[in-house]
């Protein structure tokens, strides 16, 4: 399982409320997204020179956390800062997690009893508001690009000859590459049984159709699981 270092990360599996957002299965999967999204004119502009990639949740807590709001519901909650600011975080039901923590370092932040905090009064800043609608219009431009990927994943598996159902499964519910490995190569073996190098690099390839979608990092894992696999049969 991938290691997050945002507070709440362990429990953050929450499904989304919105169809609008329904492919973000969960508050994590929002960060991975908002990682390629946060930047310099979406942090708030007193922070904005300290603000880089390797801290890219400085600033950006407000907005993040009633984005987050819009897509898994709940409450947003303010821990007061030096200066009289309030950093935001999420709770969901049971579920706290704050996306933005890191920012803080090794400051160990208190989440119990805090004030709730309100779109109405933080969009008073017409920065503010404006930097929220333009992360919100950024996600939704991510998710559109992701959503013709999978259709474009989907007819590339079509047409290898994969099954209609199989292809469906491995694109559309955006299996994880463990276990799209797992899949496509049952399949392979069961009707084909190639050499363990054909189906080995023909594997890799599909993966490769994966990789506007996925890290190349998980690319490489899915190689080593695959490797592992045939060493130790399926």
């Amino acid at each position: 399982m991938k290691k997050y270092q945002f507070y709440g990360w362990e429990q953050a599996d929450v499904p989304a409320t919105s169809k609008t957002y329904e492919k973000i299965k969960n508050p994590k999967e929002l960060y991975d997204i908002l990682s390629e999204i946060w930047c310099a004119d979406t942090c708030a502009p007193r922070m904005r020179e300290r603000w880089s990639k390797e801290n890219q949740t400085l600033g950006q807590c407000s907005i993040t956390a009633f984005l987050a709001q819009d897509i898994f519901g709940g409450k947003v909650y303010g821990i007061l800062r030096p200066g009289g600011n309030y950093h935001c975080y999420n709770v969901v039901g049971d579920c706290c997690f704050d996306l933005t923590s890191e920012q803080f370092g090794d400051e160990i932040l208190d989440y119990r009893e805090n004030p709730e905090q309100f779109r109405e009064v933080h969009f008073q800043k017409e920065e503010k508001r404006q930097r929220y609608e333009y992360l919100k219009k950024e996600l939704e431009t991510y998710l559109g690009r992701a959503s013709e990927q999978t259709k474009q994943l989907y007819k590339v598996l079509l047409s290898k000859g994969y099954p209609k159902e199989l292809c469906a499964e491995i694109a559309y519910k955006n299996m994880n590459t463990d276990y799209t490995a797992t899949r496509m190569l049952g399949y392979l073996y069961r009707v084909t049984n190639p050499m363990i190098e054909d189906l080995v690099d023909e594997m890799l390839a599909i993966l490769s159709d994966r990789e506007a979608i996925i890290q190349k990092k998980e690319l490489e894992h899915a190689q080593a699981v695959i490797n592992d696999m045939y060493k130790n049969g399926l």
